[in-house]
């Protein structure tokens, strides 16, 4: 995909017309958009920082794909919605990142950004240099520290500023590598790789921009586990092949890898005139998948096991659009997706496991947030699922474990993880099953 942002879904509106004018108006109540004038309609919406709860069937296994995808009004592509084609939205995707928006100024709604990012980035930032950090659309700040001496993928780079930022957290033995399809942005992010190395005492740059289509990083010749941690910033929510996208990301991933990303997803399957409405699209919802289809895809490419780190709802306000989008519900989310193949179950089980956080996380000294639910305290022993032993480290094969200590091995079983049924530490908690947890000092 093209560059991080969500003003990409304004181009995508006008996908029906097949052909992008320069100027397009359309009237949707008092709402307008024109791309020449670069005027938008904005949705008001509020982010809540703080993780929110919602319910998750959880007695019944998740269905195939194939199931899923035979559902009444589940998009049979996962992703090719609302009539875009591929090529639709990659003509519309190089043309509106690489030609229509100069810098991150001609955005005209805050709708799509996140809250500030944590003080070990708003640092990093600071280096960055002013025309990458001017020309980037993100949504967000989804970038793991601990990375050193790794190999990173970025999914949709744009002008390349997260890619500048997982360069200085994975050092001079590390790599970055920053998939985009617009040439222009491309242009800005190799135009100062080199000199940024240099201020960071590298003897080279680590950092490569390639062009391509995160849907076929194949093609854009990233072979087969041959990358640590991938990272993306509000782009799979755009892209035409969903599936493919999470798909892909599995088979480059090296066993303990990790998918770490932030996107917009919906409580339901939205209904084709919502995807298309112009203000929607422009707002980064009219694209969102339905939250339970993408843990769906997630776990039919392999990851069995979605972790939530952060869910902030987004607040449709405009009385205009309530009626559009009825009783749906839009959430931000930063998920972490984990591959650890044979070790990470559909379900969390106990096998008397406990880790221990080392406090080695730049950023992190005192305590280690893996999920929206897990938050390690230097130095103190938590029992964990196996499923969470296996993301912080069990086995040394997480790229997590340099910073953690597992004790215990899965040599006995004593059944589900804090003894509900069906439950997995990836379901967005229930009042009553934090209770139960909290009651037999589960970590899930």
């Amino acid at each position: 995909m093209a560059s991080k942002g969500c003003l990409l879904a304004t181009r995508l509106s006008s996908i029906g017309q097949r052909c992008f004018t320069s100027t397009l108006t359309k009237q949707a109540g008092k709402h307008s958009i024109k791309t020449g004038g670069r005027s938008r309609g904005v949705i008001n919406r509020s982010f809540i920082v703080k993780s929110s709860a919602s319910d998750e069937g959880s007695c019944c296994a998740p269905p195939k794909t194939s199931e899923a995808a035979s559902a009444v009004g589940a998009p049979a592509s996962w992703g090719l919605d609302a009539g875009m084609s591929e090529v639709d939205t990659y003509d519309v995707v190089t043309d509106y990142y690489g030609k229509v928006l100069s810098t991150s100024k001609d955005l005209k709604t805050n709708a799509c950004c996140a809250e500030s990012p944590p003080v070990v980035i708003r640092d990093a930032l600071k280096t960055v240099p002013d025309e990458v950090k001017a020309k980037f659309y993100g949504c967000g700040a989804p970038l793991p520290s601990g990375v050193a001496g790794l190999r990173v993928l970025d999914l949709g780079s744009g002008s390349g500023r997260d890619a500048y930022v997982m360069s200085a957290f994975v050092g001079e033995k590390g790599s970055v590598i920053g998939i985009d399809m617009t040439d222009e942005q491309l242009e800005v992010s190799r135009k100062h790789a080199d000199d940024y190395s240099k201020s960071l005492g590298y003897e080279k740059s680590n950092m490569e921009f390639k062009f391509g289509h995160i849907e076929y990083l194949d093609k854009a010749g990233i072979p087969d586990e041959s990358v640590d941690v991938i990272i993306s910033n509000c782009v799979v929510n755009l892209s035409p092949d969903k599936k493919r996208v999470i798909e892909e990301a599995y088979r480059v991933l090296a066993p303990g890898g990790e998918f770490y990303f932030s996107d917009v997803y919906c409580d339901r399957r939205l209904p084709v005139e919502v995807q298309k409405h112009p203000v929607l699209f422009g707002e980064c919802l009219g694209g969102a998948l339905y939250n339970e289809d993408f843990k769906r895809l997630a776990r039919d490419a392999g990851f069995t096991d979605p972790r939530v780190l952060s869910h902030a709802p987004i607040d449709v306000k405009d009385k205009e659009l309530i009626p559009l989008v009825g009783e749906a519900k839009f959430y931000s989310i930063t998920y972490r997706l984990f591959k650890v193949p044979g070790l990470i179950e559909t379900l969390c089980e106990d096998y008397g496991q406990y880790a221990v956080y080392k406090g080695t996380v730049p950023g992190a000294p005192h305590a280690y947030h893996l999920d929206d639910h897990h938050r390690f305290e230097k130095n103190k022993p938590m029992l964990v699922c196996g499923n969470s032993a296996a993301m912080v480290g069990e086995g040394g094969i997480s790229w997590l474990s340099p910073h953690f200590e597992v004790v215990g091995d899965r040599s006995t079983h004593y059944g589900i993880f804090g003894n509900i049924p069906g439950a997995t530490c990836g379901t967005l908690k229930t009042s009553a099953s934090k209770a139960a947890s909290a009651s037999d000092g589960a970590c899930c």
